[in-house]
């Protein structure tokens, strides 16, 4: 899937995205349909009240809508994404009047809420927010860059306040400021969903996500230079806002309903400058819920190929793990394991909570647990975990920036569950089972037996 339009193509013609009423206001109104249809639908806003840009929400709204969009199995998901992380393929550059994101070039009286509808999700958000932009930006240091999504609010006619989280793209912000110098960024809107996945790969500093979604794709994705910085962008993309990072500036950002589905509060945050506007001659204009199951499976999936990873490094024998819907897709951790050892399980408990500081829940589960059914992991907890024995409490470790639960400076307690068999009384767990013959065929229902039924309790 080479752009957003071939994706939303696909979902059309599968009945996967329903086009909504026409002149649906891109102040809360959109938002309602997008929460009403979030997980079964996508969403196309022909006509937003006041825009004649439509807008598209929800392109990633399944688990298994990621791995077709791959062309793999979910059960090969994982693998694919962890192939591309360690095989990037470089980008192919294509000159700027022939990418699609350059058609149209706006450099002068730009406003964006003129030129976009840009959507206000919550009732008590600040403003308008882009809530499903890919900030690409540009290491000062080594030239090298990082795409990330950020949520941006709308704070004047050329102008966006940036969330920034401790990563990559924070790290770029820092060396800039310290150099007194502007960062250099690219937001484009509308992107294929393989790049979209490829932006939330825990990869090393520096690898570029794009070329991530080259490989992911199987070929070199078509980039191009930004008309007013030196950032690299998909060229395919449906609408680019150039600009930069100004050193030392702040402006006072939030309140916002973040993806834990609380209000965060306001504080001074950066803003992005807009120098030039590109799009294609009639873009698409994509959002997304920000608390919903679109958000959870782009935070999710690749996370959880790097995560893995990790921890198979050291624990060779966990098979399988997922960043759970509950836990929104950052929080909570269930892995799956041939345990061998007593005591294994809390080791990698302990390795999964330091993996990375938004996991704050982890439960570890023997090989015989769908970790997709909420149901056997808590039959496992209910059945094979005792808290004096199996549980494994950690206080005072650093949080996610965005927990409402946590205390000052993001510092809270984290959590583990050892769920497994214990390997001294595995005779205490044998689990119960029908004697089924192999290849039985149940017979189909004989409704004509509804009368022996009747009669029967006549």
């Amino acid at each position: 899937m080479n752009n957003l339009r071939n994706w939303l193509d696909r979902l059309y013609n599968t009945n996967r995205l329903l086009v909504s009423k026409t002149h649906l206001n891109p102040k809360f109104e959109v938002m309602s349909w997008i929460e009403h249809y979030e997980g079964e639908k996508a969403l196309f806003f022909p006509e937003p009240q006041g825009y004649e840009i439509p807008i598209v929400a929800g392109i990633l709204g399944q688990r298994r809508w990621a791995a077709e969009a791959m062309k793999v199995n979910e059960s090969e998901m994982l693998k694919s994404i962890l192939k591309a992380l360690h095989n990037p393929i470089p980008w192919h550059v294509v000159a700027q009047e022939k990418a699609p994101v350059h058609e149209v070039v706006l450099g002068k009286n730009i406003d964006i809420l003129k030129l976009f509808p840009v959507v206000t999700h919550h009732e008590k958000d600040a403003g308008p927010y882009i809530t499903s932009g890919l900030v690409h930006g540009l290491n000062l240091e080594t030239g090298k860059q990082n795409t990330s999504i950020n949520r941006l609010q709308v704070h004047a006619p050329d102008k966006l306040g940036i969330l920034m989280l401790p990563r990559d793209l924070y790290a770029y912000h820092q060396y800039a400021e310290s150099q007194d110098a502007p960062l250099p960024v690219t937001i484009t809107i509308g992107d294929d969903p393989l790049t979209k996945l490829s932006s939330q790969m825990i990869a090393p500093r520096d690898q570029s996500e794009l070329e991530i979604a080259g490989a992911l794709m199987g070929q070199p994705l078509p980039v191009v230079k930004s008309y007013t910085n030196d950032v690299h962008i998909p060229a395919e993309a449906e609408i680019a806002i150039e600009g930069y990072i100004p050193p030392g500036l702040r402006a006072l950002e939030g309140p916002f309903g973040e993806f834990p589905k609380y209000y965060t509060g306001s504080s001074m945050l950066p803003i992005v400058q807009i120098t030039c506007i590109t799009h294609r001659q009639k873009p698409i204009f994509e959002t997304n819920h920000p608390s919903g199951l679109e958000n959870i499976v782009l935070g999710g999936v690749p996370r959880e190929a790097s995560l893995l990873e990790r921890i198979r490094l050291n624990f060779p024998n966990v098979l399988d793990l997922r960043l759970t819907p509950g836990g929104l897709g950052r929080y909570h951790m269930a892995i799956k394991m041939k345990k061998t050892q007593m005591g294994e399980a809390k080791n990698v408990i302990c390795c999964a909570l330091g993996c990375h500081y938004d996991i704050k829940f982890v439960v570890v589960v023997d090989e015989d647990i769908d970790i997709d059914d909420s149901n056997q992991i808590e039959w496992a907890v209910a059945t094979r975990f005792q808290a004096e024995r199996d549980l494994v409490v950690v206080h005072g470790a650093l949080g996610s920036k965005l927990d409402p639960s946590a205390k000052k400076h993001t510092l809270g307690s984290k959590v583990g569950f050892d769920a497994t068999l214990y390997l001294d009384e595995k005779d205490k767990f044998y689990v119960t089972r029908v004697p089924t013959p192999q290849n039985y065929l149940f017979p189909k229902v004989d409704n004509t037996m509804d009368e022996k039924f009747k009669d029967y309790i006549a």
